[in-house]
């Protein structure tokens, strides 16, 4: 609570209690009336101040815009993950696929809550291969090029609005497999004015299918992956695309989400199906699908009910 506001508050309630005393009471209220009077206007003034506290809360979970952003330029750069150890994609030799960790000299500290579209936003890759298939140097190289897309369109529009966004890749990405066999529950969920299945437990499963892929790599689960290569490097916003491979619905998670701190992440199924079962056919990157999730991350609602 704001000091002005404390006065006011008091003075208001001096006011009461003072008017209290003025008014007219029935003789059986006489003694309760005044006291009452200025409880309920507490009782108005507490429940004001946490309306206030919890919007504030709300405004105050995404983190502030740099000031000074540079312009967006429309075009998607490669940012340099520090420390690391990797070997490059032989399709693509831009991308190095993480092997280990290497010393570094300066971890950068990382803010908490959603990240904002302002500024550098980095995006990092975890390609997790799923049902005995792995993501191979060619299909990881046509999702970089899918994702290049999604970016030069993110740019496109932050010119066109006059937003000071640039958004880079990283240039290390994150290769392994999990083999998780999942039950698929259905619940149903509000679509615009109506109800649609989903997948019941399919942001957990993921989650749990992330974790394993970056204990393979040497992580404690996919938070610890987050945190320790987000340190290392140089951005306004990090967030993190997890590739499965895997055939579903593609569902984008804040960390008030996921329930694990820091980690905001998009989980992109290799092909887009209701419900997520193993892959028939090639994966397909639909930059569509990126810039879908990427938005909801940085705090775009579906519109499902409401013409375009």
């Amino acid at each position: 609570m704001r000091i002005g506001r404390i006065w006011i508050w008091l003075i208001g309630l001096a006011l009461t209690g003072a008017l209290a005393f003025w008014i007219p009471w029935p003789s059986e209220a006489a003694g309760l009336g005044p006291i009452a009077l200025v409880c309920l206007v507490g009782l108005v003034a507490a429940m004001a101040e946490l309306v206030v506290a919890v919007r504030s809360g709300e405004a105050t979970t995404r983190r502030s815009y740099p000031a000074d952003a540079e312009p967006a330029d429309g075009r998607v750069g490669l940012a340099k993950v520090v420390g690391v150890l990797g070997e490059p994609n032989p399709v693509d030799p831009r991308f190095h696929h993480f092997l280990t960790l290497d010393e570094v000299s300066r971890l950068i500290p990382l803010g908490r809550g959603a990240p904002v579209l302002w500024g550098r936003v980095v995006l990092f890759s975890l390609f997790v291969g799923r049902d005995g298939r792995g993501w191979s140097s060619e299909e990881i190289a046509e999702a970089h090029k899918s994702l290049i897309r999604a970016g030069e369109w993110i740019e496109r529009e932050a010119i066109r609005w006059g937003a000071a966004v640039n958004i880079e890749l990283a240039d290390t990405v994150f290769v392994a497999e999990d083999n998780l066999v999942e039950d698929v529950e259905i619940g149903f969920v509000p679509e615009g004015d109506e109800q649609g299945p989903l997948e019941a437990l399919a942001l957990e499963n993921a989650l749990a299918s992330a974790s394993k892929a970056a204990a393979r790599l040497g992580f404690a689960d996919v938070a610890d992956l987050i945190e320790r290569i987000g340190a290392r490097v140089e951005a306004d916003g990090r967030v993190w695309l997890v590739h499965l491979r895997r055939a579903g619905r593609s569902i984008a998670a804040l960390e008030q989400d996921s329930g694990l701190p820091g980690v905001n992440l998009a989980v992109c199924y290799a092909r887009e199906t209701g419900f997520s079962e193993p892959l028939v056919g090639p994966p397909f990157a639909d930059p569509v699908t990126f810039v879908h999730e990427l938005m909801h991350l940085f705090g775009a609602e579906d519109k499902y009910s409401v013409s375009l």
